[in-house]
């Protein structure tokens, strides 16, 4: 829920509201004010309408933002930069260049994976409260939970389970394991050496056909061959139209099939349906979640995991998990008194060696209440206890009386600086200590930004991404950027690719120290391996926690994955930009200061099944 300072406080600084801006024709805006896709007419292009906000202008409040902006860096410890405006933007002229194509004789599943990077990990997990509750007994029982995920024993493979998709057929994880793709790699019997001739061919499905139904996650590519460039990939089990009356034969597929609402795709890996088109968002989310399922750490020494239930009750051939390890949660069984959870790429582990996560419910603000707020306004969180209540003092003096405190994460009116930089006034003989401050400080679009264009500003001295749509800021709120010693790069990106879920695996600055992370929905890579992202393994957003990207709550990074371009048709699971569609700009300037030693307090995990 947001917080809000006592309107008494807020009312000083607020600004006019601007007349209203062309009123939002997209099918749905309920996404914290940002367009999400709609699947409504079958096609799955998400809409791309304006944001229904107030109309472009000056930024509001320019010039005292500006003077207060100008003493605010004056009086900064240490200056940050412009985020490369000033310099070459040669990071952001173009995504990192994939590996060249190759012979391999792994499954065609691996065509739908050739493209994907490799990645360094960004769990913070080290840094992670622990909980306050005793470790349980090595027989102790664990409680299902309230809701538990279906579970179907596989009658052919005892020891196994299915997982039914839509369709009610066997569904394949849709998880990407990122260290193991081999790019590249082309499907069974195709002959890589083969010539480019194409030749126009009848459409292979019945003409009366409702939908093609999509057998197994596939790249989706830009022309008929497939060594065109990659679009994106949809997934397993959605429904879609094609476009045209003729395919394309080629040497590598005998039918190049064109779909909605962009990009070929080779028909071996599509059926025909006779029902309607069916395409849904992805991560599919149940109500009330605010992230896909459930999550989990595992906690203790030499715990194992087994590759199926039979050598899990066993004990036999499992695998002794190392550093620092995070999965998915896709099912639950009981044998006799102990439960075992099946993760999402297919292993088992005792439920007691797991620790729920509960994702933050924190977001920002959206373009209307940003229009409500006063010029230059700010999130109150102490950088060295951000848990912990913002003091609010009658004069800029540590022994000044104290006037009241503001709960973490309150937003309000930033509206003067002390004269020696180290107090913010709020209101009328209520000051608050700058470093209690995340500030969002608006900002003019860097050169390299189209006329209205989406782009992203990521100050790493506030901690602070706020998104703009040209000149005006249309989202604001918190990020944690990269600890000291894995910062995050500086600089003006593009948003290359974006995953709707994706594994991180990787090592750590320091020692040995490995991790892994698994299905961090909403993952949009801006430069080689750094990322936006949720960050579902912690609530301490305004913090610098990563090493290396940018982490964002569930909801705010849900809302910023549907608007920032390229966009992400319905129903597909990744999306590259193109030359056509080029990503959103992201520009990350600043410092992050180091902080604190943050306090052991129980807000990031609990035990699995606990109450």
């Amino acid at each position: 829920m947001r917080r809000w300072l006592p309107l008494a406080l807020l009312l000083p600084g607020i600004a006019c509201t601007p007349p209203p801006g062309p009123e939002d024709t997209s099918p749905d805006a309920s996404l914290a004010g940002l367009p999400v896709p709609s699947a409504a007419d079958g096609h799955g292009e998400p809409s791309s309408a304006p944001l229904a906000v107030s109309s472009p202008g000056p930024l509001p409040g320019a010039s005292h933002s500006a003077a207060l902006f100008e003493a605010w860096q004056r009086t900064a410890a240490e200056a940050g930069t412009d985020g490369g405006v000033a310099g070459t933007a040669e990071a952001a002229l173009a995504p990192p260049p994939l590996p060249a194509p190759h012979d391999a004789t792994a499954e065609d599943a691996a065509v739908a994976r050739g493209e994907v990077p490799a990645l360094s990990i960004d769990p913070a997990l080290d840094d992670l409260a622990q909980p306050e509750e005793e470790e349980a007994a090595p027989d102790a029982e664990a409680l299902p939970l309230p809701e538990q995920l279906t579970v179907i024993p596989d009658e052919l493979h005892p020891g196994e389970e299915l997982v039914l998709g839509p369709d009610g057929e066997p569904l394949e994880d849709m998880g990407l394991v990122l260290e193991d793709v081999e790019p590249g790699a082309e499907p069974v019997g195709v002959d890589v050496d083969a010539g480019t001739d194409l030749a126009p061919h009848a459409i292979p499905f019945a003409p009366d056909a409702g939908s093609l139904r999509v057998r197994r996650s596939i790249v989706v590519r830009q022309e008929p061959r497939r060594d065109a460039p990659p679009v994106g990939t949809v997934a397993q089990d959605m429904r879609v139209r094609w476009r045209g009356d003729t395919a394309i034969r080629g040497p590598d597929c005998e039918a190049w099939v064109q779909i909605e609402p962009r990009g070929w795709v080779c028909e071996r890996y599509l059926e025909p349906n006779f029902r309607e088109p069916r395409v849904r968002e992805l991560p599919k989310l149940r109500e009330g979640e605010l992230t896909p399922g459930i999550y989990a750490r595992v906690v203790g020494k030499r715990v194992r995991a087994y590759p199926s239930l039979k050598l899990a009750r066993a004990r036999r051939r499992g695998v002794l998990l190392k550093g620092s390890v995070s999965v998915q949660l896709r099912g639950q069984v009981r044998i006799r008194r102990k439960t075992y959870w099946r993760t999402t790429d297919g292993q088992y582990l005792e439920a007691r060696v797991l620790r729920e996560y509960r994702p933050s419910s924190f977001e920002g603000v959206d373009a209307d209440a940003i229009a409500e707020l006063p010029p230059t306004f700010a999130w109150a969180q102490s950088r060295t206890r951000p848990t912990a209540h913002v003091e609010v003092r009658a004069a800029p003096d540590a022994r000044a009386a104290r006037e009241t405190v503001l709960p973490p994460r309150t937003l309000v009116a930033v509206k003067a600086l002390s004269d020696d930089g180290h107090w913010v006034s709020i209101a009328e003989d209520h000051w608050v200590a700058r470093d209690d401050l995340h500030v969002a400080w608006f900002s003019h679009a860097p050169p390299q930004v189209e006329p209205g264009a989406r782009w992203l500003d990521v100050d790493l001295d506030a901690q602070v991404l706020v998104a703009y749509e040209g000149e005006r800021p249309v989202y604001a709120t918190l990020i944690s950027s990269g600890k000291q010693g894995t910062d995050t790069p500086e600089g003006l990106f593009r948003i290359w690719i974006k995953f709707a879920e994706a594994d991180m695996t990787g090592s750590g600055t320091a020692g040995n120290e490995t991790y892994r992370v698994a299905t961090v929905p909403w993952t949009m890579f801006f430069q080689d391996d750094y990322a936006l992202h949720t960050a579902y393994w912690h609530d301490r957003f305004g913090q610098p926690m990563s090493h290396g990207c940018v982490n964002l709550s569930p909801k705010d990074a849900r809302a910023l994955y549907a608007w920032a371009a390229p966009q992400v048709p319905v129903g597909w699971s990744m999306v590259h930009a193109t030359e056509d569609a080029p990503g959103s700009w992201v520009r990350i300037r600043g410092q992050a200061r180091p902080t604190g030693k943050a306090r052991k307090v129980a807000v990031a995990a609990t035990r699995v099944g606990a109450p």
